[in-house]
């Protein structure tokens, strides 16, 4: 029983100043890494759709997701953006009210930046304080982590409290604490709050109790400790079911959406939470599970329960599901990982080794993130389609009488935002055949993805038929967010 409910790492205290010297410079590390380029990257229109929802929060009736916004308006204010007169029908004059990508990104990154310290100080007692600061400096150089760290969306403030709420309840198992209990209730509910895939949650919440039935261990939560748990899943099921039944025009629009298959979920999580780090943290739960066991367990089920959920949920029609919705999980991997590294460190010292066979240990895996975030700074333009280039150089060539047409969303608003008119072929008439590309009337600039996640290359007969006149890849793994610009004149147009 001592094994199933022991704290994670019995290694001795690091004397305080150091622990806190050392997560200061980890911390300082991270906001440097989520500040840099900020504001350097194309907008992608999710991050315009923050915009909107962050400008006139009262006009969404969906409960969910309202708490997300938050860090959004917040940013948003303090760069002077006149955010009250920001509207959905007037895009194209953003850039004039101060919509900048700065402002619309900070404040996810001060929760990102923020989120280093806060798990770690959650954490100390339970994972001590060396596996402590290993996590903390994983997820500081995290990909995946940088990634919405810089992105004007709700999946950092997510992240952040469920998180918290993972770290809170088992040690309120562990230490049978009330406080801890409610606290853990609350980051659940605001977890929901920030964005709806929190509440897979509950499945981890549930396999930790299964497990412990199994083992016949106790699950030495209090009352308290169990009313808080199933009064915070309670509360968010019922906003949940408020939401699907007063929003329903909402969840049906998002569920028409083509979302990615029970494949690319699995595939993304390779590759999102990385090879190496995957690899890493799999051998280290199976090399402590019986030292460890309630904990790794448990990480176990947070690392993967949500996952296999949300691939699970690709096979029901009417339901959107994107990779994205695991980021949530990416702490328990890192967790995992930590773990197994704090392990080395210990085999190290018990055998009066030098320490620097466990500085490699650690080192191979930093340095493999870090070398995805060299590519994630230069190459990678930051994961994002480079809608700010293709525009900017149509913007420099299009000639008054020449029309522009947009592949995104059903509003544009990306090309609206950068281009700064409304002047644009609408959505539903962009040429999708080589007939309708024959029908157009005048000369036309096309900016569109080359290639879709779910519908491999879009519409290759246009490099015959219009010309490429330029692109603008991404050089990572996951080239379908690359733009291409093509020009066409049509048999019945003249140019001026």
């Amino acid at each position: 029983m001592y094994h199933f409910m022991a704290p994670a790492d019995p290694d001795n205290h690091t004397p305080i100043k150091i622990f806190w010297l050392l997560l200061l410079l980890i911390t300082t590390l991270a906001g440097s890494m989520r500040l840099y380029n900020l504001s350097d990257y194309s907008f992608w229109e999710d991050e315009l759709y923050s915009v909107r929802s962050a400008s006139a929060p009262l006009s969404n009736w969906q409960l969910s997701k309202q708490f997300g916004y938050i860090p959004t308006t917040l940013g948003l204010l303090a760069d002077g953006a006149q955010i009250s007169e920001i509207t959905w029908d007037n895009v194209a004059q953003w850039q004039a009210l101060g919509v900048r990508p700065f402002g619309a990104r900070i404040g996810s990154c001060i929760i990102g930046i923020l989120t280093i310290p806060l798990l770690a100080l959650a954490g100390r007692r339970l994972f001590g304080d060396r596996t402590t600061l290993i996590l903390a400096l994983l997820l500081a150089v995290s990909p995946w982590h940088l990634f919405w760290s810089q992105a004007a969306r709700f999946y950092t403030l997510q992240f952040l409290f469920y998180n918290l709420a993972l770290i809170w309840y088992f040690r309120a198992a562990h230490e049978r604490t009330h406080r801890l209990a409610i606290l853990a209730g609350l980051a659940i509910l605001f977890a929901y709050l920030s964005q709806p895939p929190a509440l897979l949650f509950a499945l981890v919440l549930a396999a930790d109790v299964l497990f412990c039935l199994i083992r016949r261990v106790p699950i030495n939560l209090t009352p308290v400790g169990w009313t808080a748990g199933i009064a915070a899943i309670t509360l968010c099921v019922a906003l949940q079911i408020y939401d699907m039944k007063f929003s329903g025009d909402n969840w049906g629009a998002w569920g028409s959406l083509q979302g990615h298959t029970w494949k690319i979920i699995a595939a993304s999580m390779i590759l999102r939470d990385g090879p190496v780090l995957v690899a890493l943290a799999g051998l280290s739960a199976l090399a402590l599970w019986r030292s460890k066991t309630r904990l790794v367990l448990y990480l176990a089920a947070g690392a993967t329960l949500p996952v296999l959920a949300l691939m699970a949920l690709t096979f029901k029609d009417g339901v959107y599901i994107h990779e994205r919705y695991a980021f949530i999980v990416h702490y328990a991997w890192l967790a995992l990982a930590a773990l197994g590294l704090a392990a080395v460190w210990d085999a190290v010292e018990k055998q009066n080794r030098s320490t620097f066979l466990a500085v490699t240990a650690t080192a191979a895996i930093v340095v493999s993130m870090l070398w995805t975030d060299l590519a994630y700074y230069t190459h990678g333009h930051g994961n994002r389609r480079r809608w700010n280039e293709a525009f900017a150089y149509v913007a420099e060539h299009q000639k008054p009488g020449q029309a522009v047409a947009t592949l995104s969303s059903k509003t544009t608003p990306i090309a609206r935002y950068y281009l700064q008119t409304d002047d644009l072929i609408p959505y539903y008439e962009f040429p999708t055949s080589p007939e309708k590309l024959d029908a157009l009337t005048k000369p036309t600039w096309l900016v569109l993805p080359a290639v879709s996640a779910t519908r491999g290359e879009l519409f290759p007969w246009l490099n015959d038929l219009a010309d490429l006149k330029t692109y603008y890849d991404l050089r990572i793994l996951q080239p379908f967010s690359s733009i291409r610009v093509y020009y066409h004149t049509p048999t019945t147009a003249t140019e001026n």
